[in-house]
């Protein structure tokens, strides 16, 4: 809008509408995931983000703005972000400011953005377009599906139980300021839930289960026991091991989280009209975390790559965060971002890798053996329409037609390292593309 305009005055209003002393996810969806009572101190001594002088936010603006104008492109730039300094800007900047100290203090300006604008507000399909992938490093020796699955499971169970008790460490930058833990909560436990127009985020709260696809039939398999304390491997194999074949003809309503945000919106209310759809869409949504165990077995980096970014949409839910698990015993992380950023989520990855290969084989072979046959896994049933089992092969055909329509490769750049780059002053981000 022209500076100084009506238009201009309306901004100024919708943004002071906005200036609510509460956090975005909390007015927006009712269940945002809280932390322990014992981080409480080490949240406190996190620094807000602070909010830069509007005269330095416009001229990082302009430096972002210039290599991609001409030079009369980038003078008209100029004037107009001279006028901006000049009319609208001052009285924007104060609203920021006053909408910013009128939040809690482990949320700052952004956070209502990051959800509404950047992720949830979005209509593309989440696959590709939003959601990460990484691949887990493989165990020194050769691990079985259900077996690497198991070990997996158990470890991100533990992260999830140390993170519930206060046991987990308060991760530090180096130098030891504390960073901030407030999406933590958020990496296990929460489900994107398609609306039209927006999502919204729903975190369970207290999952004890995993949702667990093969070949396009859903389970729920308990990953705690009756204290709340994580089950071990050798249970959580046995529990796996009972899965039964798959049905020659599988609903595979999975696919549907891959398709356009207000066309799965609008399929998934009709999926939740029957009673028994509806408790197992919430048996996916308020588990700890989906687990796909994948038929394929890719050959190469670059197809394990492509697999995890965007595999069979059938034996995938994109609304939460997944483990893949390959028939080789590869493995991978696809995980919805809205609730979360990279970093909470390499937090997981990082003590999935560790002593994860060893422990997930130990009932193998060492010969332990659970002391009880674990509870087998629950069916959870779709009952599917004609109409809507037409849906989900559209979602498929969609998610098909993205994924062969991606150029992807991958390349291993040895001489790149956090070392390397904190040496350079450039961030390991950068090198992401």
């Amino acid at each position: 809008s022209e500076p100084g305009s009506e238009e201009g005055t309306g901004m100024l209003q919708r943004a002071a509408a906005a200036a609510a002393p509460k956090r975005w996810w909390l007015a927006n969806s009712g269940s945002a995931p809280l932390l322990a009572p014992a981080y409480a101190a080490h949240q406190r001594s996190v620094p807000r983000l602070p909010i830069p002088p509007l005269g330095e936010t416009l001229e990082r603006y302009l430096r972002a703005a210039q290599p991609l104008q001409t030079l009369e492109e980038h003078a008209i730039t100029r004037a107009a972000v001279a006028q901006f300094f000049d009319t609208d800007g001052p009285g924007l900047q104060r609203l920021l400011e006053e909408a910013d100290a009128a939040l809690p203090h482990d949320s700052s300006y952004l956070e209502s953005l990051w959800y509404r604008l950047a992720y949830l507000g979005p209509r593309s399909p989440v696959p590709i377009h939003a959601n990460p992938c990484f691949t887990l490093a493989p165990p020194s020796r050769h691990t079985p599906p259900l077996e690497r699955a198991a070990g997996l499971l158990a470890k991100a169970a533990q992260w999830a139980h140390a993170l519930r008790t206060g046991t987990l460490t308060a991760p530090t930058a180096k130098g030891g300021s504390p960073l901030c833990m407030a999406l933590l909560p958020a990496v296990l436990g929460t489900a994107r839930i398609p609306r039209q127009g927006c999502d919204v985020l729903h975190s369970a709260s207290a999952p004890d289960a995993a949702a667990v696809c093969r070949r396009g039939e859903w389970y729920s398999v308990p990953l705690f026991d009756a204290t709340g304390a994580p089950l071990p491997p050798a249970t959580l194999l046995d529990s796996l091991k009972q899965l039964p074949p798959a049905a020659a003809h599988a609903p595979a309503v999975g696919a549907l989280t891959a398709w356009r945000r207000d066309e799965w919106a609008e399929a998934r209310a009709a999926l939740s009209s029957s009673p028994q759809n509806e408790s197992s869409l919430k048996a996916i949504d308020e588990a700890l975390l989906v687990l796909s165990l994948d038929d394929s077995a890719p050959a190469s980096p670059t197809e394990l790559a492509r697999t995890s970014l965007c595999g069979d949409a059938t034996a995938r839910w994109y609304d939460k965060l997944q483990l893949l698990v390959f028939a080789d015993g590869q493995a991978a992380i696809n995980f919805e971002h809205a609730p979360q950023d990279g970093a909470q989520v390499v937090s997981l990855a990082s003590h999935l890798a560790e002593a994860g290969e060893h422990e997930a084989g130990e009932h193998e072979a060492g010969g332990r053996r659970p002391a009880a046959r674990a509870a087998p896994p629950r069916r959870l049933r779709f009952d599917v329409s004609p109409e809507l089992g037409a849906k989900v092969e559209a979602a498929r055909a969609c998610a098909a037609a993205e994924a062969a329509a991606l150029d992807l490769d991958t390349a291993t750049v040895r001489s790149v390292s956090a070392s390397w780059a904190k040496g350079r002053g450039v961030s390991l981000d950068g090198w992401v593309v």
